[in-house]
């Protein structure tokens, strides 16, 4: 029997994306692999940009009064950490180099794409903040400042402070479900770490309890390691 043409022809069963593959076909998913991307991309830009800042510039280096001369490196947050809550990750990205007032650290870390193992990112950026070229303003002061302007997310449900973590430090949750952010600062130093994706090769994503938790071990880890 001949085909009908005016009839659409079976080739076979199809199904729409399932497990790992459903999750990261969400919005949500795209949103939060994008943030990563971004803060990468930005603070590259940024770190690039700083290369080009002449004698007359903002300060190049930490002054005296520096307890962190330089932005920490990416080997700061043990590859057991990474591994423990990223299944199979692996560096998404690595930068490294001055900034305004300042030197600075990008680290991204994504399971994305690996098979079989939930997809998560985990982002932690460092940004050692110098007394600037006048003397005016300690890099200590200068970060207190900076993490201060976190302050208005400890309204969002579910932010918390992390007295462990130093005066000021804050977790919360993400502008995505299974998401959770924290910012701290060691002296003139400030961390923050950023960590989430799904609860497992299905898809769900991580609750926030279970985000929060990851993030909370970075920083503690890091923090032991500075």
């Amino acid at each position: 029997m001949e085909p009908n043409p005016q009839q659409p022809q079976r080739t076979g069963a199809t199904a729409g994306p399932s497990g790992a593959a459903a999750f990261l076909s969400t919005p949500r998913a795209r949103r939060a692999l994008a943030m990563a991307a971004a803060v990468a991309v930005l603070s590259g830009s940024a770190i690039t940009a700083g290369l080009w800042w002449g004698k007359d510039g903002p300060a190049l280096g930490a002054g005296p009064d520096d307890a962190v001369t330089t932005a920490p490196e990416c080997s700061v947050v043990e590859a057991g950490t990474v591994a423990e809550l990223l299944p199979s990750g692996r560096p998404e990205a690595d930068e490294h180099g001055p900034l305004m007032d300042a030197e600075g650290t990008t680290c991204v870390w994504t399971s994305v794409d690996a098979d079989g193992v939930p997809p998560r990112v985990l982002a932690v950026d460092f940004e050692a903040r110098f007394t600037d070229r006048a003397g005016d303003v300690t890099g200590a002061s200068a970060a207190a400042r900076a993490l201060q302007g976190f302050a208005p997310v400890a309204d969002l449900e579910g932010a918390a402070p992390l007295p462990r973590l130093g005066a000021d430090a804050l977790v919360w949750p993400g502008a995505d479900d299974g998401t959770a952010e924290l910012v701290f600062r060691s002296d003139n130093l400030l961390v923050r770490v950023s960590y989430g994706g799904a609860e497992d090769s299905g898809g769900a994503p991580l609750s926030f309890a279970a985000a929060r938790d990851g993030a909370v071990a970075v920083a503690e880890q890091v923090a032991d390691a500075l």
